[in-house]
């Protein structure tokens, strides 16, 4: 904090300063000096309260509040040194960067949380992952005045439920499994006391504008999305959570692209900057691709529309 510096001179009353100014003003040259040394005991306060928070804290404060909230530098890298010269604070500022102490102290004010463990797989591993509780997938009977959110029953038209069936966004009803959920032989998963964690360890990297291949055996007209001419898998181009709490959804990981999620979504799948955009010289308008089963391009023999096709396996991996 930086004032005047003849705001405390200005206090005095004015016979004070009358008088000192017929003698030359000799007591406003030392109030002057006075208020420079106010003035860094002032800003020295005021740094101590902002020496509280790792955001605004100075950088020497870092590894204090890192050892006092339990974070653990990488030994190999070395061990933290004195604050005392510049060498030293530049050697633990490195040691001990200010975002991972920062991200430590949202963990461990988020303890306990479910969307906590989606934050450690990301933070830890790198892994997009999603968190299910799988208690809230038991069938049971409610109670018409206290009705929740549960799986239901299966319904054998649609094709879309029966895809995610003991996948992470499973929406149907189980049956109560007492098996542990960590059981190395047959892990169980619906259960009360059952928590979930679904990661992809499998990356899934984007490829822009490459050129089809045109499978002349079957048609003149048919291309697959691989350069090499095989049925490969499309994955969905993972959208940010909007907040840090939030669970993520479908949009969010980088999952598989169904036919069915394709031809419901199409706004969301395709075009400029999403997951899956078509070029013939120029790019094809949202409405001429169509969502179809594998086999359906492979027995057209007129190039009516332009046909989506992909495998019906999953490279996603889930733990």
């Amino acid at each position: 904090m930086t004032g005047s510096q003849d705001r405390l001179y200005e206090l005095l009353p004015a016979i004070y300063r009358q008088r000192d100014a017929e003698q030359g003003l000799p007591l406003q040259a030392l109030l002057r000096v006075i208020a420079e040394q106010v003035d860094v005991v002032e800003d020295d306060i005021a740094q101590l309260y902002e020496n509280w928070f790792i955001e605004t804290c100075e950088d020497w404060v870092v590894p204090y509040l890192g050892d006092l909230i339990g974070y653990r530098p990488v030994h190999e890298a070395g061990e933290p040194g004195g604050v005392k010269t510049a060498e030293e604070r530049q050697r633990n500022k490195i040691l001990i960067p200010r975002r991972e102490v920062a991200n430590t102290l949202r963990f461990r004010r988020r303890k306990g949380t479910l969307a906590l463990l989606e934050r450690l797989a990301q933070g830890v591993a790198g892994w997009p992952a999603r968190e299910v509780e799988f208690y809230r997938r038991l069938s049971f009977t409610q109670h018409l005045n206290h009705r929740r959110r549960r799986g239901g029953t299966v319904d054998l038209r649609r094709g879309k439920d029966l895809d995610r069936i003991d996948g992470p966004f499973d929406e149907l009803a189980h049956g109560a499994d007492l098996r542990r959920v960590a059981s190395s032989r047959t892990p169980g998963r619906p259960g009360l006391s059952g928590v979930g964690l679904f990661v992809w360890r499998l990356r899934s990297y984007s490829i822009t504008q490459a050129p089809a291949y045109c499978d002349e055996e079957v048609a003149p007209n048919c291309y697959t999305f691989s350069v090499l001419g095989n049925d490969t898998q499309l994955f969905l181009r993972p959208q940010p959570e909007s907040e840090p709490t939030d669970i993520a959804a479908e949009r969010n990981l980088p999952v598989p692209l169904g036919r069915r999620a394709f031809a419901a979504h199409k706004a969301e799948y395709y075009g400029e900057g999403r997951s899956l955009r078509i070029w013939t010289g120029e790019p094809v308008a949202p409405a001429v691709p169509v969502a179809a089963p594998l086999a359906a391009p492979r027995a057209a023999a007129a190039p009516a529309p332009v046909r989506v096709s992909r495998r019906a396996s999953r490279r996603s991996r889930d733990a």
